[in-house]
């Protein structure tokens, strides 16, 4: 349990990627059951573009009971998706491994809140375009 702010959520703020992943790969030693550090680790991965680990330490949050943590779940949630989707955008020219990629998300948070989003994705990489109209009354 946290009792007061981690370094590494600090160093994320500021963008520090780096410091960030070093600071909260020494908290995850320290406290090993805090899924905040391991959310934080994520995200300096992710700043990082090391999409694969950020993924692996988003996991682990989300696997860890948070109910003494600061980690906000729908934080998680959200950037677990801006994470495989920005990993699967930058494999685009390959709409297949892009789709595997953020296919992932449903598997990991079959409840998640961008579930929708996951198909509409897909269908931009392989050129589905959504035609929106309205009927007039």
């Amino acid at each position: 349990m946290t009792y007061g702010r981690l370094l590494s959520t600090k160093l994320v703020g500021e963008g520090r990627w780096t410091e960030a992943l070093a600071a909260a790969t020494s908290e995850i030693a320290i406290q090993p059951a805090e899924p905040e550090a391991f959310f934080n680790r994520g995200q300096a991965h992710a700043g990082l573009h090391q999409w694969e680990e950020a993924i692996d330490d988003y996991e682990r949050a989300l696997r860890m009971d948070a109910s003494d943590s600061a980690l906000d779940p729908e934080t998680l949630d959200d950037e677990l998706f801006f994470a495989l989707r920005t990993w699967a955008d930058h494999e685009k020219g390959d709409p297949a491994r892009a789709a595997r990629i953020l296919g992932r998300y449903a598997a990991i948070l079959p409840e998640g809140r961008h579930t929708d989003d996951v198909t509409k994705w897909i269908d931009k990489w392989r050129g589905v375009e959504e035609v929106w109209y309205r009927d007039r009354a």
